[in-house]
């Protein structure tokens, strides 16, 4: 049987560490066994990390509803090596693009506010969302597998407003490629401080859309930042996991290599 398995908090909020103390157990062993425990150790924490890492996948789809599957791929972990018996279960922190999911997961774990997302900063540079606006999508309209806004008429709306950076500039609305659409196409506008129309500026502030004689709501604008109650323990569902499986599988691989030595005589 292996030292207890100990959990510490990781260097990063999202984050947990497991090692074992073997310092006990390896003076109660032969002199081959004790050579051999920290392979074994690490082989052991090995697996019981991997088992950890997807104990956190099943919580995040326990917790939430319909998970982008960026969020369900966000746990992730770290193995140990025979001179470093620490494994380590943490949520990612870097993406090649967007938010990463230890930034945007973290006020679900400590509760707080929620952080402005991408088109929200878009709109804000050109002046359409005030620095204390949040968009929230508009009763009754359309929204992907994960309760968002679908990406197209993001970008539809960001291009239409020419809110895209100079980096994504050729993806702005210009005289010619509005021409090109239509007349019937759907227009999308802010009816009061930005582009304002006609006989609507009375409408709350927001995204608006407007195909033919047919106005409606898109997304609203709010003052302050949604917040967030305290809806995912992380970190629970990996250490009661790895607490289960670390003496097993710990037993596991030093008979494995019990048999080994016992196969040489």
């Amino acid at each position: 049987m292996a030292g207890p398995l100990i959990v510490r908090p990781g260097n990063r909020v999202l984050s947990l560490s497991f090692e074992a103390d073997i310092a006990e157990l390896s003076a109660e062993l032969p002199a081959w066994a004790s050579q051999r425990i920290p392979s074994i150790t690490r082989n052991a924490l090995n697996d019981a990390v991997e088992e950890a890492r997807f104990a956190e996948v099943g919580k995040i789809r326990g917790v939430f509803d319909r998970p982008a599957p960026l969020t369900q791929r966000a746990p992730l972990f770290r193995k140990a090596t025979r001179d470093h018996l620490v494994a380590e279960v943490f949520i990612g922190d870097e993406v090649a693009k967007g938010t990463p999911p230890a930034k945007y997961l973290q006020p679900q774990v400590e509760g707080g506010v929620r952080r402005a997302k991408a088109f929200e900063l878009a709109l804000r540079r050109i002046g359409v969302m005030r620095g204390d606006e949040y968009a929230v999508p508009a009763i009754g309209m359309n929204r992907d597998a994960y309760g968002n806004l679908p990406g197209p008429l993001l970008v539809r709306i960001l291009s239409q407003l020419r809110a895209f950076s100079e980096v994504g500039h050729i993806m702005n609305e210009t005289a010619r490629s509005r021409k090109r659409k239509g007349k019937g196409s759907a227009r999308y506008f802010v009816p009061s401080g930005f582009r304002a129309e006609k006989g609507i500026g009375h409408l709350p502030r927001g995204v608006y859309e407007r195909q033919g004689n047919r106005i409606r709501a898109v997304m609203i604008f709010v003052s302050g930042a949604p917040s967030y109650r305290r809806r995912y323990d992380f970190g629970q569902a990996a250490i009661a996991k790895a607490e289960r499986v670390f003496a097993p599988y710990w037993q596991r691989h030093f008979y494995a290599e019990l048999a080994k030595r016992t196969a040489r005589r």
